[in-house]
């Protein structure tokens, strides 16, 4: 026994002997070559990744357990002289340091000679993958019938917001006027920090934004472009801090916290690097985690084929362009899944606007969408069922059959979401949802719930909701066998709710709508008595009232006016917006002439100011403001020196109250339609003359200042203790009510349970004669 322990002793240090980095002597008798860089694409990092064998896949090939264990410690034991300076658990990967005088192929040889490593291989730098274009503004050939038919999908399903896509790229816009909807908390995997913890999500560059839009545009909001998924939850994941490249580490990393900490059932990668063995140890966690990892082909033109496309655990995509043959760019061959439009794809980028680009890094985000519409249409499907349903419902093209060109040919999303099952558990609501709630209780909605496979339990219906003080489950009225009346109890008034509903099913489980109940993700409405739009101005028609110009004012150009804006851009930077968010006129600082440079016609030598008219606000407590905003001051010589002011007044302008003050670096000083919204009555108290003031300055001539105004609004919201003896709602308690509380208590109505017991009884009877004799 002594011998043998000292015997695997002896082999062990061997085996750490020869995993011991090699000195600058020892390159005398390098290895035969095994990676190599292709600039610009995959480039060498200074680092390798090293995957242990793994003691699961040791003891299935028929390994004594204990020579397997020795196995995965002699690996443990090789990394001992080399610096560790990440460790992934849940892929077993370790990032090492290439010691000086060594090399990518000395390390690999050193270490792969024990037989104790399944790879090791460059934590490479790749690149995101555009194809160069220029960016005008374009079409949105991609959904047309002929091509993936994203309209037949949308008259299926447009998505919900519960599911949700992971963007690992360059970081997006966060105020991009077709990405400000259902944005999930950000994560930085470069400094491993979530955006509540101050990791940076903003982007670095514009492909991150490009991407972002491909997959989750918002839709129906009457502005720019639509994504494949544009009802979806987006996640951005900052890879990359320069905005052209990143560690490999950072991409698969970024990827797995998004699905195995956020949730997320789709991650898409837009870089290069899809072959690298990391990548599919990556998407088998995802999968198992129940979520899938889609990857760009590439624009390298190259013959993908390490392995079968339907054995890798990674949706590797493919482009084509709009005559429905592959790009020129694209990456083809057997480990190739499918492809999707990557020439000309319309989309979002940084500076709130749009462009065109080509790359297989806008094929795969449209995969990862309609991967998002599938699973949010059925979340019931496992990650094997969506992958199949994508593959199965593309449109064959090529040779007939699944090829090494196209794949599995080029996704159909009409087709997708028709071959999808309808999930177990079906909610209708005939009447649609509520936007406004009663904070004094009553608020009701029907609810029509219809199985398949599963048969919801009649009777278990619930309504659960949250006004901020925590969630609250009651059960819902049955009408007739799955059909209910979900009633809101008594709530807050004056603040957002969030709820869904739930039954029980046959099988014993739970079916939620929303389908995926998770923070953020429920329906939403306002507890209000009473909520009133009492301004409204879209600036369609004319400025009507409103007026340019302070007795202190002295800016010589750049002045506020009204009318239609023409762009104008930097480099990347747009300036001066293109467009108006609501309608198609806004107030906006000078107009810009075509043919003249960006800086003609800019705020400069002082100061521009636009005032709204003066309202009368003295018939309410509360008051919701809103507007769009736009604001530039980082283009120029002398960029982020300026803010741009709004201000309140209560009486005619001889005080005036900040509502916010953008600038002069930070948030919204790079272009950009942003929604402000805030309560006038936390700022100052309603009067019978509060106005609003525009204020955009620029003092250096050398930088470049643009703003503009949009849709302003204001809202009274009310609330008010309800009386409790009239019951309908007339204002006065009187013989009608009377007679009312008499036939909803002889038809044992929930109305009529006046002390909230869940018994129709006596008690309630006196109850009401106390509160009727009371009086409103």
């Amino acid at each position: 026994m002594y011998q043998r322990a000292t015997i695997v002793g002896i082999m062990i240090a061997a085996g750490v002997a020869l995993s011991l980095p090699a000195s600058a002597g020892d390159n005398a008798a390098q290895p035969p070559a095994v990676f190599v860089e292709v600039p610009g694409e995959m480039e060498f990092s200074g680092e390798m990744t090293a995957r242990p064998l793994q003691l699961a896949d040791l003891l299935a090939k028929g390994m004594h357990p204990a020579d397997a264990q020795r196995r995965v410690q002699l690996a443990v034991d090789s990394l001992d002289g080399y610096r560790i300076r990440r460790y992934y658990p849940e892929t077993d990967e370790y990032i090492i340091t290439i010691p000086a005088g060594s090399s990518e192929d000395l390390v690999h040889h050193e270490l792969m000679s024990t037989g104790a490593f399944e790879y090791v291989e460059p934590n490479w730098t790749v690149f995101t993958l555009v194809a160069p274009n220029d960016p005008l503004i374009g079409q949105q050939w991609h959904h047309n019938a002929n091509r993936m038919n994203t309209y037949g999908a949308w008259e299926i399903f447009t998505g919900e917001p519960n599911v949700t896509i992971a963007i690992c790229d360059t970081g997006v816009q966060p105020d991009h006027p077709d990405l400000l909807l259902h944005r999930r908390e950000g994560f930085n995997s470069v400094t491993g920090l979530w955006e509540s913890q101050g990791g940076q999500v903003g982007p670095t560059g514009n492909h991150g934004t490009l991407v972002a839009g491909c997959s989750a545009a918002n839709g129906d909001n009457g502005i720019g472009v639509v994504g494949v998924g544009w009802n979806l939850g987006y996640r951005p994941v900052r890879v990359s801090e320069n905005g052209q490249n990143a560690s490999m580490d950072a991409l698969t990393s970024g990827a797995r916290e998004a699905v195995l900490t956020g949730g997320d059932r789709v991650a898409n990668v837009s870089f290069s690097g899809v072959g690298a063995s990391s990548v599919r140890v990556t998407g088998t966690v995802i999968k198992n985690a129940g979520g899938l990892l889609v990857w760009s082909a590439g624009n390298n033109g190259a013959n993908l084929n390490w392995g079968d496309r339907d054995n890798d655990n990674v949706i590797v995509v493919g482009a084509t362009d709009s005559a429905d043959r592959l790009a020129s760019f694209s990456a083809f061959g057997r480990s190739v899944d499918l492809v999707a439009p990557g020439v000309g794809v319309f989309t979002t980028t940084t500076g709130s606007t749009y462009a065109s680009p080509n790359g297989t890094s806008f094929s795969a985000p449209l995969v990862a969408g309609l991967i998002g519409l599938v699973w949010s249409y059925n979340p019931d499907l496992t990650p094997d069922e969506v992958e199949q349903i994508i593959k199965l419902s593309a449109d064959d093209l090529g040779a007939p059959g699944v090829d090494d060109t196209f794949g599995y040919g080029r996704i159909n999303a009409a087709n997708a979401l028709a071959m999808t099952p309808a999930p177990s558990v079906q909610f209708n609501f005939p009447a649609g949802l509520p936007d406004i709630i009663d904070p004094s209780g009553g608020t009701t909605f029907r609810v029509e719930v219809i199985g398949s496979d599963i048969t919801p339990v009649p009777g278990t219906g619930t309504l659960t909701y949250d006004d901020g003080s925590g969630p609250v489950t009651i059960p819902m009225q049955q009408v007739e066998p799955n059909v209910y009346d979900a009633v809101f109890s008594a709530l807050e008034c004056d603040t957002q709710v969030s709820f869904f509903v739930s039954v029980q099913t046959s099988d014993g489980g739970t079916a939620n709508e929303p389908r995926q109940n998770i923070p953020g993700a429920g329906f939403a409405a306002t507890a209000v008595s009473d909520f009133t739009v009492v301004y409204e101005e879209d600036f369609g028609a004319g400025p009507a009232g409103w007026t340019v110009g302070a007795p202190d004012d002295d800016a010589t150009t750049g002045i506020w006016e009204w009318g239609t804006p023409i762009g104008t851009t930097v480099g990347s930077n747009q300036v001066m917006p293109n467009f108006c968010p609501v309608g198609n006129r806004c107030f906006f600082t000078g107009q810009h002439t075509p043919g003249q440079g960006a800086g003609f016609n800019d705020v400069d030598f002082g100061k521009t100011t636009l005032f709204s008219p003066v309202f009368d606000l003295s018939g309410a407590d509360r008051y919701l403001v809103s507007y769009w905003r736009w604001y530039s001051n980082s283009a120029g010589a002398n960029p982020n020196n300026d803010i741009f002011v709004v201000d309140v007044t209560t009486d005619a302008g001889q005080t005036w109250t900040n509502v916010e003050t953008v600038g002069p670096s930070g948030a919204g000083t790079s272009g950009g339609w942003i929604f402000h919204e805030f309560r006038l009555d936390d700022l100052v108290t309603p009067s019978d003359s509060v106005q609003f003031r525009f204020v955009a300055s620029d003092y250096d001539p050398q930088a470049l200042v643009e703003a503009a105004i949009d849709a302003l609004t204001i809202s009274s919201v009310d609330c008010f203790a309800p009386c409790a003896a009239d019951l309908n709602g007339d204002g006065v308690a009187d013989a009608d009510d009377f007679f009312l509380f008499l036939q909803l208590f002889a038809d044992g109505d929930p109305i009529a349970d006046i002390n909230a017991d869940g018994i129709i009884d006596a008690d309630d009877f006196f109850a009401y004669l106390t509160i009727f004799a009371a009086g409103c």
